[in-house]
């Protein structure tokens, strides 16, 4: 049985515009998600203040904004670049995010292991 035009066109389509998510984007979300929390952490400690004037803005406004603005800047991103996954440029870039939200959470972790260590009244 032969296929129609249209199939076969919207087939064509349905391939290009299928989205693939790979693990480096996978990594990139959670580590982003990780990097949020911990900085609404920090910043509801008082113990840090929030560097990027977009995200300030956001936090000034409530926990929550500053949240769901910094997720979905990260997400539509990350979709975007997920659409285009055909270019290695694409493919990097994803790879670069999540590395670099690799090392952010690392400092975090460091962070945190500082803040426990030196709490007042923590166990020395």
């Amino acid at each position: 049985m032969a296929a129609t035009i249209e199939q076969t066109r919207d087939a064509a389509w349905a391939s290009r515009a299928s989205f693939y998510v790979s693990p480096a984007s996978v990594a990139l979300l959670m580590l982003n998600l990780m990097d949020g929390l911990f900085t609404l952490l920090f910043l509801q400690l008082g113990v840090a203040e929030e560097l990027n004037p977009l995200m300030r803005v956001a936090y000034e406004q409530s926990p929550l904004v500053f949240m769901f603005s910094k997720l979905v800047i990260v997400n539509a991103g990350l979709w975007l670049l997920c659409l285009h996954r055909r270019l290695r440029a694409s493919r990097i870039a994803i790879r670069a995010g999540a590395i670099v939200y690799g090392i952010i959470v690392v400092y975090h972790l460091a962070f945190l292991t500082h803040l426990v260590l030196h709490w007042p009244g923590a166990f020395h």
